[in-house]
């Protein structure tokens, strides 16, 4: 057995409440045949009588065994045998935890056990041991009663799931309480957030490293210490449980700062896992938005008109294109399509807006306010046929400005933006889409997108 396995076992031991010097003879005599007090004192470099004494006290314990023969040697039992004895030992020990505490509730001690001190001053406890600090933090999320705030930097949540407390938290949200959590995501890390239940709100923040979690704006837990080994057993990690208003009011002020920072669970997830950039742009439609900026500077591009040459060079069967718009016809040669580049810009933004206004929850009321934007921003009129919208018009759109050869990567542009707002807000699928987009000036353009609700299964 290597060296590194020994000393992880003897810290599992200690941690299990043996002394170390204990689990360092349980360890010694598991490798090696039965032997001699002195022996033992030797390889495990104690005195022959310390070893004498703690080998006796171990025997009581049942942790080890003793020859009828002189001179007598010690034997010790195998590794998972040691853990059974000290499950055993802290199950019995619980039960008569809880007999005492029945006891007492049932008789004279009761008016004590129920009293409480009239004189409450803000006050702070030191915490040590990450077990201690999460049996603290298990406690307090069970008494909740409004809101939970977390701040989970780093490893945080792994240590929250490996603990009690995770199921403290569960039954909280489950009773109503508003919880809350602000953290840093990294792709190992995410998967356990998936596992939280949806009403927990969730906000991702670069390089966050605070740990903490806020209860009701009464108590508070700040971690002081956290050890850097995420698989580590925190027997350095330390704690305040803080429990004073005027630090909980400025604690507050200041993470609802830092959650207004923060990007979406879903958005920084889609960067994460899928490589894609949704995080919030503070995006709008009107004057000094990015969508108008993005579309004066298409705009101002393709009216740079350049002189026709006398003669054009094309393949056999070629048609003849005169379009005045030398970029698009550069990228077009290299396999660039704009028109598909500025779909997929538009549906960002749709995206975005959506989620931007998702505090909206009415459909009518929702579609009501975009329609009458729409409008007013020239982009033209938004007719929808249900609510929510399976199919949605839009008439006298214009964004080509009567050019839809050369500039009807802004009609795609638009498109995009409603496609962004159905896919993100209503879960819809994009069925079809019809354009119409005359060169002859006699209609302006208008488009119309078919959809149906997303019934597709998730892949088990």
């Amino acid at each position: 057995m290597s060296n590194t396995v020994s000393l992880d076992i003897i810290a599992r031991l200690v941690e299990c409440g043996m002394e170390e010097k204990h689990a360092h003879i349980v360890m010694d005599l598991a490798t090696h045949p039965p032997s001699k007090a002195s022996d033992v004192g030797k390889r495990i470099a104690i005195s022959r009588m310390d070893a004498y004494n703690s080998l006796r006290k171990m025997q009581d314990l049942g942790f080890v065994k003793a020859t009828l023969d002189k001179p007598m040697r010690f034997l010790g039992l195998k590794i998972e045998e040691v853990f059974g004895l000290l499950i055993q030992k802290s199950e019995m020990d619980l039960r008569r935890m809880q007999d005492h505490l029945e006891a007492m509730k049932s008789d004279a001690h009761r008016v004590l056990l129920s009293h409480e001190n009239e004189y409450h001053e803000p006050n702070f406890t030191v915490l040590k041991d990450r077990h201690s600090i999460m049996a603290n933090l298990q406690s307090i999320l069970s008494e909740a009663e409004h809101s939970v705030w977390m701040l989970l930097g780093d490893w945080g949540i792994f240590h929250l799931r490996r603990s009690g407390a995770f199921e403290a938290l569960t039954d909280a949200v489950n009773r109503g309480i508003e919880v809350k959590i602000s953290t840093s995501l990294n792709e190992k890390t995410i998967r356990f957030f998936d596992d939280l239940d949806t009403r927990i709100e969730i906000r991702h923040h670069e390089d966050f490293r605070m740990q903490g979690v806020y209860v009701d704006d009464e108590v508070g837990l700040q971690f002081i210490n956290v050890e850097k080994n995420p698989t580590g057993r925190g027997k350095t990690d330390s704690a305040l449980l803080i429990e004073s208003k005027a630090f909980m009011e400025a604690q507050s002020e200041l993470m609802a700062i830092q959650w207004g920072a923060g990007t979406s669970y879903r958005a920084a997830k889609a960067r994460l896992t899928e490589g894609k950039i949704i995080e919030p742009l503070n995006l709008s439609l009107g004057d000094g938005s990015y969508y108008e900026r993005l579309r004066s500077a298409i705009n101002d591009q393709l009216a740079v008109q350049i002189e026709q040459p006398n003669t054009i060079l094309r393949r056999p069967g070629e048609p003849i294109t005169i379009e005045g718009n030398s970029s698009a016809e550069a990228l077009q040669k290299l396999g660039i399509d704009l028109n598909e580049v500025l779909l997929g810009v538009g549906i960002r933004i749709g995206e975005e807006l959506a989620s931007k206004w998702d505090n909206v929850e009415d459909d009518q009321e929702f579609w009501k306010h975009l329609s009458h934007e729409w409008d007013q921003l020239g982009m033209g009129q938004i007719l929808t046929t249900s609510m929510p919208p399976e199919t949605l018009t839009v008439q006298n759109g214009g964004a080509c400005g009567g050019k839809p050869t050369s500039n009807s990567m802004l009609c795609h542009l638009d498109e995009g933006v409603l496609k962004g707002i159905l896919r993100t807000r209503h879960d819809f699928v994009i069925q079809s889409t019809q354009r119409v987009c005359p060169t002859d000036g006699s209609n302006s353009c208008h488009f119309k997108i078919s959809c149906e609700k997303d019934t597709i299964e998730p892949s088990q």
